[in-house]
C-alpha cells in the first residue's frame, strides 16, 4: 500500500521538505514506501511502517554539536560510543522527536531508535526499518541489491541476517566500533537456538 494512503502522509511530508536535504527526503521516502511494500506481510501496521520509515533520519543531517545539544535537551543517557561518534544520536533523538511531536507508538518508537544498529530483542517493526533503511531502491551498492533479491527470493529472515552481517563487518572498519551491531547479529544468529 502507498505511503500516501496514511492520512497524515501529506502534513509528514511537507514537515519532512522543510527539515531533511532533498536527498535525505528522497531516502526516507523510498525507504518508507520499502518498508510499507513488505510490512503487511510481516503483520507489521502500515502506518507505523510508513511513520517510521518517514522519520527515522529526521535527525541524520545535524552537525555532531547539534546532536550532542539535543540529546542533553531531551535528556537522552548517552553511550560511551555516542559521545564519542555523534552520528549514532540521530536515531534515538528522532525517536524522541517523534515521541513528543508525533505521539507515536512504542512500536515506531523503538524501530527509529535503534535502525541504525540494531539491538538483541528489537521488535519486528525496527527489524524491518533495519533491512528497508539499508536495501531502498535508491540504495545502489552491490550489497543492497542483494538484500532486495535476498527479500524477494528467499524472505525476510534472510535478508534480516545478510544486512546485519554486512552491517557489522562495516563498523569493524570505522574509527568507532558500538557494539550494539555486534550483539544485534549475534541475537539473530542465536534466537530460538537456545
Amino acid at each position: 500500500m502507498p505511503i500516501a494512503e496514511e492520512p497524515s502522509a501529506r502534513a509528514w511530508l511537507k514537515l519532512l521538505r522543510e527539515r531533511l536535504t532533498p536527498e535525505r527526503m528522497s531516502h526516507s521516502v523510498f525507504t518508507a514506501e520499502y518498508l510499507s511494500s513488505f510490512a503487511p506481510s510481516l503483520g507489521v501496521d502500515h502506518g507505523d511502517a510508513v511513520t517510521a520509515g518517514l522519520f527515522h533520519d529526521f535527525y541524520r543531517d545535524h552537525e555532531a554539536a547539534s546532536l550532542w545539544k539535543e540529546a542533553r535537551k531531551y535528556r537522552i543517557i548517552m553511550s560511551e560510543t555516542q559521545m564519542r561518534e555523534a552520528l549514532l544520536l540521530h536515531g534515538p533523538l528522532a525517536a524522541e522527536w517523534c515521541r513528543r511531536e508525533l505521539d507515536v507508538s512504542e512500536e515506531v518508537y523503538e524501530a527509529i531508535y535503534w535502525h541504525t544498529t540494531g539491538r538483541p530483542g528489537l521488535g519486528l517493526l525496527g527489524q524491518a526499518l533495519f533491512v528497508a533503511d539499508f536495501a531502498e531502491p535508491s540504495r545502489s551498492f552491490p550489497e543492497a541489491e542483494k538484500a532486495r533479491k535476498l527479500l524477494r527470493l528467499e524472505g525476510f529472515e534472510a535478508a534480516l541476517l545478510y544486512v546485519a552481517e554486512i552491517r557489522h563487518a562495516w563498523i569493524r572498519l570505522q574509527a568507532v566500533v558500538d557494539p550494539d551491531t555486534k550483539a544485534f547479529l549475534i541475537w539473530l544468529k542465536t534466537r530460538g537456538n537456545m
